[in-house]
């Protein structure tokens, strides 16, 4: 399993770093504004990861693996308990980074109250943006390598870790990543860091409570991801420095509820077995 994962990571990184670095000063911060050749290479690097996933299933698992990793992606039967978690997950996360922020002092400027019709456009145009591009390796193909089970948190650690690293060269892009466009430094990359490993407890959670679907995964990628863009869209005044206070504020509310969550189900646990023990 080690060996299939780390033939995953080499694959994805080789196949997604090499169409970055050559457009990484070329990026336009709006994607859509730069040639056709870097938005061509640009897609091509952020879909490795479904690419890649999809690839070494049919290689190890033939038709059969091929087939179940579809199933587990295009089955909407995960329940509408988990429908609506996967989907609102971002909205709340990022209204609970929203409130704190102002409550704390920080400044939003006008909202862009325009955005209101569009914002279902918006949140369902992201799924070609992440959710699609990635979902298949990450949860579809890497996690299920790992005991994610039984050891939910290193296997959400190792994810994270590898989600996180693989949009290293992207930290230089105008866009790409929730730092891009920032100074890159030690403080920016741990913080990038720490909420895509938060984040990826999330996933795993999620994962594995809906018999581990990547379409489950896809949703909340679709929810998180079109969330942020929204949160930014409605505030446009907001300068450089607002945004990466507000940003610090998301990833600390990610963190509050990975813990909170954690320590629910631990001594949840505890109750249920004492109690199977009375």
């Amino acid at each position: 399993m080690i060996t299939r994962l780390s033939t995953f990571v080499l694959l994805t990184f080789g196949f997604s770093w090499l169409c970055w670095f050559p457009i990484i000063h070329t990026l336009s911060s709006s994607p859509f504004e730069s040639s056709a050749k870097t938005l061509v290479l640009f897609f091509l690097g952020a879909y490795a990861p479904t690419i890649v996933g999809i690839a070494l299933t049919y290689f190890y698992g033939k038709g059969a693996g091929l087939r179940e990793l579809l199933k587990r992606t295009f089955s909407v039967k995960i329940g509408m308990r988990w429908l609506c978690i996967s989907l609102l997950a971002g909205p709340i996360l990022y209204a609970a980074t929203v409130f704190i922020y102002v409550i704390a002092g920080g400044n939003l400027g006008e909202i862009n109250r325009g955005l209101l019709p569009w914002i279902p456009v918006v949140f369902f145009a992201s799924v070609i943006f992440g959710p699609l591009a990635e979902e298949l390796g990450w949860r579809g193909f890497a996690l299920p390598l790992l005991k994610h089970r039984q050891h939910a948190i290193s296997a959400s650690v190792i994810i994270g870790i590898i989600w996180a690293g693989w949009h290293a060269p992207l930290f230089w892009a105008k866009t790409g990543t929730a730092i891009s466009g920032f100074p890159v430094d030690a403080s920016s990359v741990a913080l990038f860091f720490a909420a895509v490993i938060g984040s990826s407890f999330i996933y795993t959670w999620l994962f594995n409570h809906t018999n581990t679907s990547v379409f489950a995964a896809i949703m909340l990628h679709l929810s998180m991801n079109a969330s942020g863009t929204i949160t930014g869209m409605f505030f446009p005044e907001m300068d450089p420095m607002q945004k990466l206070m507000l940003y610090k504020y998301y990833v600390a509310v990610i963190w509050v509820c990975v813990i909170s969550g954690g320590l629910i189900t631990y001594f949840y646990g505890r109750s249920a077995a004492n109690d199977r023990q009375i």
